[in-house]
């Protein structure tokens, strides 16, 4: 049998975040580099940017109903690209994985918020009774490989990280910023401790810019960052959510990335950044020492370790540069996906 003319992209719950930057990262990839291969994408209608091509179709679901309807419909040939397998067995299948709430323990989760622990748990019994349903399935890096066999039971994992790097760093701009975090403020993203090391900083006199990209609902962490601003000469600029033009702007404009995130299925930012030549500080976590070598890592989990990390920054007259371990695979994810089936 020859490989097939077209591949379902099954993506209605991804919204935001590094869920949507990687979608829209492999509709564009395949686009462009694999123009013989048809592409039925399914998504959520708030994704307005994802538009039809000429080898793309774009199915478009704005109520839950649809959406559980489409996953105990047959799909073969399919990426089921938000975490969750389908109900009924798919030939050709896979589930792409990038969710570390899926990962984590009952208490963890109920730590968080009575919510996540909620939603995480009945999400999790679903991957737990369906995933045999997939030929396997794809994650980032080898310690959410590792946790999600341990987890799930289920063998068949692969890694296949993959990211798309800025094309503008070339292209020189003046640095307005000494660090920036491009991240949206999920629980673990761990801005108010990023905010709490700045206050340490600030209390010490120190002047520091950061920008960061906090949505305009995260009235607690905002009023947090107008507070620190208010009392010290620590500047927290709140850019928003930003489209990633102007992500690789941000980067051009910033001399160091602060990256605090607790827990990660990859680190795209990382990647980014040692990619635009920026220096990085970072979370001393697997995944942090998985992706890249940085000679500036902290402790997540003190805010002390953090401001003193950043001092050590800056003071520093000339960072060693960074450089990275992982490499973008998205053409060995589209082909291990896409293979050949003769038998």
């Amino acid at each position: 049998m020859s490989k097939p003319n077209q591949i379902n992209i099954i993506a209605p719950n991804i919204k935001n975040g590094g869920g949507k930057e990687l979608l829209e990262y492999l509709l564009l990839y395949l686009d462009e580099a694999h123009k013989d291969i048809n592409v039925v994408v399914y998504i959520d209608s708030s994704l307005t940017n994802i538009k039809p091509t000429t080898s793309r179709l774009v199915v478009k679901l704005s109520n839950t109903i649809d959406k559980i309807k489409l996953f105990f419909k047959k799909v073969d040939n399919g990426i089921y690209f938000g975490n969750l397998p389908p109900a009924v067995k798919s030939s050709n299948s896979m589930v792409y994985f990038h969710n570390p709430y899926l990962l984590m323990s009952a208490k963890s989760l109920y730590r968080k918020s009575i919510l996540l622990f909620v939603k995480y748990s009945l999400q999790k019994l679903y991957i737990n009774y369906f995933i045999q349903n997939v030929d396997f399935v794809g994650c980032q890096n080898k310690q959410i490989k590792e946790d999600f066999i341990g987890k799930y039971n289920y063998a068949k994992v692969i890694l296949l990280p993959f990211y798309r790097s800025c094309s503008q760093k070339n292209i020189s701009r003046k640095k307005v910023y000494d660090f920036c975090y491009v991240s949206l403020a999920h629980p673990h993203k761990n801005h108010k401790l990023l905010f709490e090391a700045l206050e340490i900083l600030g209390k010490k006199g120190l002047s520091i810019s950061l920008a960061v990209t906090i949505e305009d609902s995260k009235k607690d962490l905002i009023s947090q960052l107008n507070q620190i601003n208010d009392l010290y000469k620590v500047k927290i600029i709140n850019l928003g959510v930003i489209p990633k033009k102007e992500v690789c702007e941000l980067y051009q404009e910033t001399k160091c990335l602060i990256f605090p995130s607790t827990e990660e299925t990859f680190g795209l930012g990382l990647v980014e950044a040692v990619d635009m030549g920026l220096d990085v500080i970072a979370a001393d976590l697997a995944y942090t020492h998985e992706i890249i070598h940085t000679s500036f890592l902290f402790n997540p989990n003190s805010s002390l370790s953090c401001a003193r990390e950043i001092e050590r920054y800056l003071n520093t007259k000339f960072p060693p540069k960074n450089s990275k371990i992982v490499e973008n695979n998205i053409e060995v994810l589209i082909n291990k996906f896409n293979r050949d089936k003769n038998v």
